[in-house]
């Protein structure tokens, strides 16, 4: 079953893919990580209807099979993700899916994404997962980490401001992503904060969001202090489940639980079992 989600005054046309499960009580939307298109959670969307969700996948704007591609005419940043298009993805899962709980499972910058949502949405009631994500701030990291972080991030700046647009594929880093999201997100890398996005994000003591974090055991895009720096926005007491890769040593753990997602699921369904439906 597939739908469409205009965005940024119809300059965007995101497909939408929607994976029913019998009688399902919540419904899963799944959030990517930068530069992953949404086939990529093909197999994590079947283990979550096996699980008993329904679940939606879509590609961020301008990414896989939603067009136009980022450029110096077609630009975005994570205020607008925040603010236009996650709201209109929660209509179009309470669309289809009329009557259930929706579940904001976000993958790297996904997970950016549902907690920045979350915070700049106290009350909501609509769960948090967040796998293998996390706070950029390069005190996040040790070693020689600290430095590459925001050396990271000022090469995919200076990219994006030179070209228009981010190249990820040719370095290897992400993919055509707009200026103003990589702007966006490089900032967090020297400041550990989102204030330069102009949300209202409400302190984690008022949140009554319930959310779970699952970090993935030697992910070096996310390790736990990140993983947790990003929790905190809404969980003065983060809840953290770390998990070993499944896949081999010299896949990186960041993506690589996508090929056998069945223990995230698992610590997801463990989780959401305990919240009230």
């Amino acid at each position: 079953m597939v739908d469409a989600l205009q965005f940024s005054n119809s300059q965007f046309t995101c497909p939408v893919t929607c994976y029913p499960a019998r009688h399902a009580q919540r419904t899963v939307i799944v959030l990517p990580a930068l530069g992953v298109t949404a086939r990529k959670y093909a197999m994590l969307a079947q283990v979550l209807v096996g699980a008993g969700y329904n679940v939606l996948t879509t590609d961020w704007p301008g990414q896989g099979e939603s067009l136009p591609r980022p450029g110096w005419r077609f630009n975005y940043g994570y205020r607008q993700l925040v603010e236009e298009f996650l709201p209109k993805l929660l209509l179009v899962a309470q669309r289809h899916f009329p009557d259930t709980q929706p579940v904001l499972l976000g993958h790297s910058l996904g997970g950016h994404i549902a907690t920045l949502y979350a915070a700049a949405n106290p009350a909501s009631r609509v769960p948090v997962v967040g796998v293998a994500c996390g706070n950029i701030h390069y005190r996040h990291w040790t070693g020689l980490g600290r430095l590459l972080t925001p050396s990271v991030a000022l090469l995919c700046n200076l990219l994006a401001s030179t070209l228009g647009h981010l190249p990820g594929k040719r370095i290897g880093f992400g993919g055509h992503e707009p200026r103003r999201l990589m702007r966006d997100w490089g900032r967090v890398a020297f400041s550990g904060n989102y204030r330069h996005l102009g949300l209202s994000l409400a302190p984690a003591s008022h949140s009554r969001v319930n959310s779970l974090y699952i970090q993935i055991a030697d992910d070096n895009f996310a390790p736990l202090a990140s993983t947790r720096g990003l929790a905190e926005l809404i969980q003065a007491e983060p809840r953290i489940e770390q998990l070993a890769s499944p896949r081999p040593p010299h896949e990186n753990p960041h993506s690589a639980w996508l090929k056998a997602p069945q223990g995230v699921v698992a610590s997801i369904k463990g989780w959401l079992g305990q919240l009230p439906a």
